[in-house]
C-alpha cells in the first residue's frame, strides 16, 4: 500500500464521483424531502444550530455594513453572554457557515440545509482525494468513497450535528499532507490543514490532533523506521504545528479560556467507569455492520456497509501485507473496550467514544483493498472468510436473542450477498467483478440512509421538523403573546418547568423573538452560572442547560428579572405558577375534543379549553440596580439553598470586606421556616430515613408533615412556597444474592390469586 504524488488525470475520478453522490444524496436526503420533513433536527439544530448560524449571518453583515462596530455582548444568549465564546464553537471557524451569506436573511432554513449537503459532498471529495494516491481504479475508489460517507456518524451528523461533518473531511487531508512530508514534501500544506482543523473547533481539533499523533507514530514504525531523515522531518513537523498554532491563535486560546471556565470542568471521569457495562460488549459487535442505526452506546458509532466486516477479515489475513491498518483497527477495539479512553479523548471527562470518527478512514481503506483485489483471493482465503463470516453470523443471532431488534436482518442479508459474490468472482462467474462489488456496496448504503430515515424503520424522519415549520415555530414561540412587549433588554422571561407551548421534545434557547429568556442550551456555559445553580440546588441543572426555568422558584424568578410566565394550560406543571405572578393575557382558546375532557360533560361551556397564558409579575428585579448592602462568602456558605436565594434579594455576596466601604450587611431575616418531617411507605409504615432498608423494589414512599395540622401555623404559612432537600445520602447495595432473595419474596408476598406459583427459576 504505497502513497504516490506523481500527478494524474483524475477529472473524470471527480465527475463519477458527483453522479455517484447525486444518488446518495437522494438517499440520505430524499426520504425526509418526501416524507414532508426537512433536515432539520427537532433538538440540536433548532436550539442551538440553525438559529446560531441566523444569529451569526446577521452580525458578519452588520460587520460588512460597519466595520468598525462589533458586538462582543448579547442579553440573548441566557442571562446574556460573550457572543465571542459561543459563536467561536459553533460558527466562526466553520468555513461552511459563511455560505449562509449567499442566501438572503428569510431563507435561512434553506442556506442551513444547503449547507449540510454540500459539507456531506466534501466528505467524499475528501476521501476522493486521499484514495487517488494508491494505484486503485476509480471503481475501487468510488466503492470506499460510499462506504467511508454513508456510515452510521455520518447518517446522524449530517441532520444532527453539521459541524461533526467536518473532521471527515479534514482527518484524510491530514493524513495525506503528513505523508507528504514523510516522503521528503513541502510542510506548506500540512500547515494549512492543522490551521483549518485549529479554527474549526477546538473539541474536534482536539480529536483530530491525538489521531493524526498515533497516525504519524504508526507510518513511521511501520514504514519508515529505517529509511526516514528524521531532523528534516521533525522540522517541517514542528514548523507546521507551530506555525498553525499561531495562525489559530486568535481562535482557540480564547476557547480554551472559554472551556476552563465552563460548566464541563470537574466532571467525574470517565462517569467513574472502570469498564462498561456488559450490554455494551454484547452488542459492540452489531454495531459495526449496522450502518443505519443512529442510538450510539457511549457514542461508539461503527456501522458501515456490511461488506466492511469482510473487509476486516480479509487485510488480517494479509496483515503483514497491510500493517497499518491491522494495527491501527486493533488498536481501535482495545480503546473502544476501555471507558478512560473515551474519556481521555473527550477532554478528561464522561466516557464518550465520539472519537471513533477516525474509524472510518481505515474501514474504507480496508473495503478498497478488498475491492481491488477481489479477483485474486484464493480459495484458501475465501473459505477463512466464509468461516469468520459464519461465527459472527452466530454473534449477531445471539445478540438477537437478547435484543430482539430486527434492524440487523438486512445488514446480514447484504454480508452474505456480499460473501456469495466474492465466491461467483472467484469461480470466474461474473464479468466486471468490481463493479458488482461497487454496485452491491452503492446498493447496501443507499437502503442504510433510506431504512434510517423512513418512517417506521430507523424512523430518523420523526425527528425532523416538518417543513416550514421552523418558521411557523419562531413565529409562535409564545402562543403569539409577545407580540405586544418590548425588546428591550431590560427585563427576562421565562416559561415553566416541563410546559411545552411549542410541540417538540425541548426547546431551550430563544435566539428569534428579541425577548430575552434565562433559559440557555449550548455546548460551552460560563463556570459561574453553573455555580450558581448548583448553589442554589436548581435540580434543573445540567452542565449545558444550566438553569431552565430555575424549577419554577418564585424569589429565583424575580431576582433574575423574569417579569413574564408563559405557558401552555394543557401542558405539564401548568398550575406550578410562582406566587406573585398573575394572568396578564391569554390566546384564543382553543378546544380539544379527543382529550383532556371530563367524561361527564352535558353542555358545551363544560369543555376545557387549551390556550397559552401570559404571567406577569410587578416584583421582578430590573436587570442592573444598585445595591448597597452586602453579605460575606463565609455568612453566606452558611445559608440552606432556600435561605441563599432569599439572602440575594437583600444583598450582593462579595469575595473581600475592604470593598464594602459605604455599605452594610444585609438584613438576612428572611422567614424561612424548618418544617418537621416523616417519612411513610405505602404500606403505611413510618420509616426512619437515617436508616432506610430498601428491600421491595414497589415499595413507594411520601413525605407528611406534621406541623401543618396545626391551623393557627398554616396560616402562618399562607404564601409560602415549599422546598423539599434531600441530602447526606448514601447508598450501599445489597449483593446480587441478596436482591435475588428479596425479589422472590415480594413475588411470593405478590402472589395473591388462588393458586398462583412464582417460577423462582425464571426470576
Amino acid at each position: 500500500m504505497e502513497f504516490s504524488f506523481k500527478k494524474k488525470n483524475v477529472t473524470k475520478l471527480y465527475l463519477e464521483y458527483t453522479v455517484l453522490f447525486l444518488f446518495l444524496a437522494l438517499c440520505i436526503f430524499g426520504t425526509y424531502l418526501v416524507t414532508g420533513h426537512s433536515i432539520i433536527w427537532s433538538k440540536d439544530a433548532l436550539n442551538q444550530h440553525l438559529p446560531l448560524l441566523a444569529q451569526y449571518r446577521q452580525a458578519v453583515v452588520n460587520f460588512l455594513h460597519h466595520p468598525g462596530k462589533l458586538n462582543f455582548w448579547s442579553w440573548q444568549f441566557g442571562l446574556g453572554s460573550d457572543t465571542f465564546q459561543v459563536f467561536s464553537y459553533y460558527n466562526i471557524g466553520d468555513i461552511f457557515s459563511y455560505l449562509a451569506l449567499l442566501f438572503p436573511a428569510r431563507e435561512i432554513t434553506r442556506a442551513y440545509q444547503f449547507i449540510s449537503i454540500i459539507r456531506m459532498y466534501c466528505v467524499g471529495l475528501s476521501f476522493v482525494y486521499f484514495a487517488q494516491h494508491f494505484k486503485f481504479k476509480n471503481t475501487t475508489i468510488l466503492a470506499g468513497t460510499t462506504a467511508y460517507l454513508v456510515n452510521s456518524f455520518l447518517l446522524y451528523a449530517c441532520v444532527a450535528q453539521p459541524f461533526f461533518t467536518t473532521p471527515f473531511i479534514l482527518f484524510p487531508l491530514i493524513v495525506v499532507q503528513i505523508e507528504r512530508i514523510l516522503q521528503g514534501g513541502s510542510a506548506w500544506p500540512l500547515t494549512g490543514a492543522f490551521t483549518w482543523m485549529l479554527i474549526s473547533n477546538y473539541y474536534l481539533a482536539f480529536i483530530l490532533g491525538i489521531g493524526s499523533l498515533i497516525y504519524l507514530i504508526l507510518r513511521v514504525t511501520t514504514k519508515y523506521l529505517r529509511v526516514l531523515n528524521y531532523l528534516q522531518v521533525f522540522i517541517k513537523l514542528a514548523f507546521a504545528t507551530i506555525t498553525s498554532l499561531l495562525l489559530s491563535a486568535i481562535m482557540w486560546i480564547p476557547e480554551l479560556i472559554a472551556v476552563s471556565h465552563s460548566t464541563r470542568l470537574g466532571a467525574q471521569f470517565a462517569n467513574g467507569l472502570k469498564v462498561y457495562p456488559l450490554y455494551y460488549y454484547l452488542f459492540l459487535p452489531k454495531q459495526l455492520i449496522n450502518g443505519d442505526q443512529w442510538s450510539f452506546m457511549f457514542w461508539s458509532a461503527l456501522g458501515i456497509v456490511s461488506i466492511g466486516f469482510i473487509a476486516l477479515v480479509y487485510v488480517y489475513i494479509h496483515a503483514k501485507k497491510y500493517p497499518l491498518i491491522t494495527i491501527s483497527l486493533s488498536l481501535a477495539l482495545i480503546m473502544l473496550l476501555i471507558p478512560a479512553v473515551g474519556a481521555a479523548f473527550n477532554g478528561m471527562m464522561a466516557a464518550s467514544n465520539r472519537w471513533t470518527l477516525l474509524i472510518y478512514l481505515p474501514l474504507a481503506m480496508a473495503i478498497c483493498l478488498l475491492v481491488e483485489n477481489a479477483t485474486s483471493l484464493s480459495h484458501h482465503s475465501l473459505k477463512i472468510i466464509s468461516s469468520a463470516t459464519g461465527i459472527y453470523v452466530v454473534v449477531l443471532l445471539v445478540t438477537f436473542l437478547f435484543e430482539s431488534e430486527n434492524d440487523i436482518i438486512i445488514p446480514l442479508l447484504f454480508l452474505i450477498t456480499s460473501l456469495l459474490l466474492l465466491w461467483l468472482i472467484n469461480f470466474h462467474r461474473l464479468s466486471y467483478p468490481q463493479l458488482w462489488l461497487f454496485g452491491i456496496i452503492v446498493l447496501n448504503a443507499g437502503f442504510n440512509a433510506i431504512y434510517a430515515s423512513f418512517p417506521f424503520n430507523g424512523d430518523f424522519s420523526t425527528k425532523m421538523l416538518n417543513r416550514g415549520q421552523y418558521q411557523q415555530m419562531m413565529a409562535m414561540r409564545y402562543g403569539g403573546l409577545d407580540k405586544d412587549l418590548t425588546r428591550t433588554p431590560t427585563y427576562r422571561v421565562s416559561t415553566i418547568s416541563q410546559n411545552q407551548i411549542i410541540d417538540v421534545p425541548t426547546i431551550d434557547n430563544d435566539l428569534t423573538s428579541g425577548l430575552h429568556n434565562i433559559d440557555s442550551y449550548y455546548s460551552l456555559q460560563n463556570q459561574y452560572l453553573g455555580d450558581f445553580s448548583t448553589s442554589l440546588q436548581n435540580n434543573q441543572y445540567q452542565a449545558n442547560v444550566p438553569l431552565r426555568q430555575v424549577d419554577d422558584r418564585t424569589v429565583l424568578n424575580n431576582f433574575l428579572g423574569v417579569k413574564y410566565l408563559f405557558v401552555q394550560s394543557d401542558g405539564e406543571n401548568a398550575t406550578k405558577i410562582p406566587a406573585g405572578y398573575f394572568l396578564d393575557q391569554s390566546s384564543t382558546p382553543i378546544i380539544n375534543y379527543d382529550s383532556g375532557q371530563p367524561s361527564n360533560i352535558k353542555d358545551k361551556k363544560d369543555f376545557i379549553p387549551t390556550q397559552t397564558n401570559r404571567y406577569k409579575s410587578n416584583n421582578a428585579f430590573p436587570l442592573i440596580y444598585w445595591q448597597d448592602s452586602y453579605i460575606s462568602q463565609k455568612r453566606y456558605h452558611k445559608l440552606s439553598p432556600t435561605e441563599k436565594e432569599r439572602a440575594l434579594a437583600s444583598g450582593v455576596v462579595v469575595n473581600r470586606e475592604n470593598v464594602t466601604k459605604g455599605m452594610k450587611a444585609a438584613n438576612l431575616n428572611n422567614h424561612v421556616y424548618k418544617l418537621k418531617s416523616n417519612l411513610i411507605s405505602n404500606r403505611l409504615n413510618k420509616v426512619n430515613p437515617q436508616n432506610l432498608k430498601y428491600t421491595d423494589s414497589e415499595e413507594k414512599y411520601r413525605i407528611e408533615l406534621p406541623q401543618l395540622t396545626n391551623s393557627t401555623f398554616r396560616r402562618k404559612l399562607r404564601g409560602s412556597e415549599l422546598h423539599i432537600e434531600f441530602s447526606q445520602i448514601k447508598f450501599t447495595p445489597f449483593s446480587m444474592k441478596e436482591q435475588l432473595k428479596y425479589e422472590q419474596k415480594h413475588l411470593q408476598q405478590m402472589a395473591t390469586n388462588p393458586g398462583s406459583s412464582v417460577n423462582y427459576k425464571y426470576n
